[in-house]
C-alpha cells in the first residue's frame, strides 16, 4: 500500500474506482481470504471466498463502519439501502492501493490476462481463485485478486476500528454467509 489510499474493485480495475474515504499509513499489510467450506451430508462440495481482509493493525476491532468512497458521503445513503457496495462483473474482486490500480491500468489486457487469468486456472483449494503479483516494482505495489463469493454482484466493504478509533481492517464481504439477526 504505497499511498495508503485503498480501493475495493472488480478484478480488472476501472478509472472510475474511487478510493475509500479512510486512508491508512503507507506500508505493507497482510491480506487474508476467508474461505467458507460448503458441506452436504458431511462431505465438502465447494469452497467460496466469504471475505477478503486487509489487516492493518493488531489491536482488537471494536467497531465496524461501511467503507464509502471519497465521492459518496455517508449521509447520502442513510436509510436508503441495507448497504452500498462496489460492482463485480468478472466473478472476482480485489483490494488494492490506488497506485496498484494505476499500474495495472497501464498494462495491456493480454498481460493482465496472462497474470490474473492463467491457463489452467489455479485450483479452488485452499483459496478459490487467489492470484497476486507485484505490479509496480519501483514502489512494490501488489495487486491481489480472489474469486468473489457466488460470483458477480454488488459487495459491501467495511472499515474496522479499534477502541481508540484507529483503522484495524479493510474487509470485503462476499455475502456467502447468511445474515444473523
Amino acid at each position: 500500500m504505497p499511498t495508503g489510499r485503498m480501493v475495493a474493485s472488480d478484478m480488472y480495475p476501472s478509472r472510475d474506482d474511487g478510493p475509500v474515504a479512510v486512508t491508512i499509513p503507507p506500508g505493507t499489510y497482510p491480506m487474508y481470504a476467508w474461505v467458507a467450506v460448503i458441506r452436504r451430508r458431511g462431505e465438502e462440495i465447494d469452497r467460496r471466498n466469504a471475505a477478503l481482509e486487509l489487516r492493518i493493525g493488531d489491536a482488537p476491532t471494536t467497531a465496524w463502519e461501511m467503507a464509502f468512497t471519497e465521492d459518496v458521503p455517508m449521509t447520502d445513503l442513510k436509510g436508503k439501502n441495507d448497504y452500498c457496495g462496489f460492482p463485480v462483473d468478472a466473478g472476482a474482486a480485489a483490494i488494492a492501493d490506488v497506485a496498484s490500480c494505476e499500474a495495472v491500468l497501464q498494462w495491456d489486457f493480454s498481460r493482465f490476462e496472462s497474470v490474473y487469468m492463467p491457463r489452467p486456472l489455479p485450483p479452488r483449494n485452499p483459496v478459490p481463485g487467489y492470484v497476486t503479483a507485484v505490479v509496480d516494482p519501483a514502489t512494490g505495489a501488489t495487486y491481489s485478486v480472489v474469486s468473489s463469493g457466488w460470483g458477480d454482484g454488488v459487495y459491501p466493504a467495511f472499515i474496522g476500528r479499534d477502541a481508540g478509533g484507529g483503522v484495524t481492517r479493510f474487509v470485503i464481504d462476499f455475502m456467502v454467509l447468511p445474515k444473523v439477526s
